[in-house]
């Protein structure tokens, strides 16, 4: 999977750059520090808290998700760089089965195993889901149904 290069200027509430502070990047709505790298292929890894430059900027490849980083109560939410060409996925990937079927198969290319939500008209209902790999799961009903399915990183 690629990953994806997100940039962001950090600053105080002031509206003064947060020149040169450590700045921890979390996915969005989580409590872990993620990996970070200086390079696509992800070869290089970049310490997380990451230091801001001295305009307070953070630059570093990522896989696909929602990042976020807070200083001094003010959260900041990380866009993907402007100069980016492959997909970057959101923190969450919402699969809508319009076609009545025993098996869903849906391809999130989160690259992790993601928790799944199942609304069958707008209840929440139990069903299998398979992890087939990183990017593709599967959800297995008793009888043909449609729905959709809400994937969290």
């Amino acid at each position: 999977m690629p990953l994806i290069l997100y940039s962001q200027y950090i600053a105080y509430p002031d509206g003064s750059p947060a020149s040169e502070i450590e700045i921890p990047v979390l996915l969005l709505g989580g409590n872990q520090l993620i990996p970070l790298f200086s390079n696509k292929a992800g070869t290089t890894p970049v310490a997380n808290p990451v230091t801001t430059d001295v305009d307070g900027l953070i630059s570093a490849y990522a896989a696909p998700g929602a990042l976020t980083a807070e200083l001094a109560g003010t959260f900041f939410h990380f866009p993907v760089d402007s100069t980016e060409t492959d997909p970057a996925w959101p923190g969450t990937f919402i699969h809508t089965q319009v076609s009545a079927a025993t098996v869903w198969t849906v391809a999130h290319h989160f690259g992790v195993e993601p928790s799944v939500t199942v609304l069958v008209d707008d209840d929440a209902v139990e069903a299998a889901v398979s992890h087939t790999d990183d990017e593709t799961l599967t959800i297995t009903f008793g009888a043909s149904t449609t729905g959709v399915a809400y994937l969290r990183r």
